[in-house]
């Protein structure tokens, strides 16, 4: 069930992103502790995987020739092992290494098509560096840094013992849900517009959301350089938040019999894929939680 109840809202931008904490609790004042603890550690993801700034670990990692290697902290580490890991399992659909082609878009250019092979990054995790294998790897890490960043101020809310929550980043491209915002209530959570508009019922789940609509064709299909082709907007759900994220920018480029596959590699997994034909209803795959229609 979903019902609204009391809750406290903090804000913080970060992420080229407005990023919103709602705390389901009447400490005032030990809400605004626990959300300056989230944004401190917020800002400091920021720093490490922010491409655009020459001094951030994920910006060194692009500038490193073949053979070499840069020691890089836990966060980066593990986010850029989970973004390889998803590349692996969505077979190449997310790929977090199209940091070139995408600036040449942006910039008016078109980038190649196909767009062939890139370089390769070799991890290890007992010394925790990276090492550049062939070429030179530009990385991008923005559809899969928003929800882990999410999934680490999860964690600090936990430590702090606020477990009712929801926590939104891009005005609702990562929403990473804890526990309801009381006893028997969910989060509620909408996805898609007009008639194809849902409520989604959120405890102990994420919703990550790509799309065309805001910020254009941005989201390119690795394998031939051009703009994903497969939906106009997608939503994955799944238990973490970087992975929900990362999944929904897969989901754009695959064919419905891939995301079927997908969704079986990957219990818990849920897919809503809305077409370019605004008459044509979504498609669900997988695992949906509860949903109804959005009331007219």
């Amino acid at each position: 069930m979903t019902a609204t109840a009391p809750f406290l809202i903090h804000r913080h931008e970060a992420m080229a992103a407005s990023f919103e904490l709602r705390l389901a609790t009447d400490d005032a004042r030990y809400a605004a502790q626990a959300a300056a603890a989230c944004f401190a550690r917020l800002d400091h993801l920021h720093a490490l995987l922010n491409r655009h700034d020459e001094a951030s670990e994920i910006s060194r990692l692009g500038r490193l020739a073949p053979g070499e290697t840069l020691r890089v902290e836990a966060d980066t580490f593990a986010c850029l092992r989970l973004a390889l890991e998803l590349h692996d399992l969505s077979g190449g659909a997310f790929d977090p290494a199209l940091a070139a082609p995408l600036d040449a878009r942006r910039g008016g250019g078109a980038s190649p098509s196909p767009l062939g092979p890139r370089g390769r990054l070799e991890l290890d995790p007992a010394a925790f560096t990276v090492r550049v294998l062939d070429a030179s790897v530009g990385l991008d890490l923005g559809a899969i840094g928003k929800g882990y960043a999410l999934d680490r101020l999860a964690e600090i809310l936990l430590e702090w013992e606020l477990p009712r929550a929801l926590l939104v980043a891009g005005e609702g491209s990562s929403v990473l849900a804890l526990d309801g915002p009381a006893e028997d209530l969910a989060w509620s959570v909408g996805i898609g517009e007009g008639f194809a508009a849902r409520e989604i019922a959120l405890v102990r789940h994420a919703v990550g959301a790509s799309g065309f609509a805001v910020r254009g064709a941005h989201i390119l299909d690795s394998l031939t350089g051009a703009p994903a082709a497969g939906a106009r907007r997608a939503w994955a759900l799944a238990p973490p938040g970087a992975a929900a994220h990362a999944l929904s920018t897969a989901a754009m480029v695959l064919s419905p019999d891939e995301i079927d596959e997908l969704c079986v590699a990957c219990p818990g997994l849920g897919v809503i894929t809305e077409s370019a034909d605004p008459d044509a209803a979504p498609r669900a795959y997988g695992v949906i939680p509860v949903s109804q229609p959005t009331p007219p």
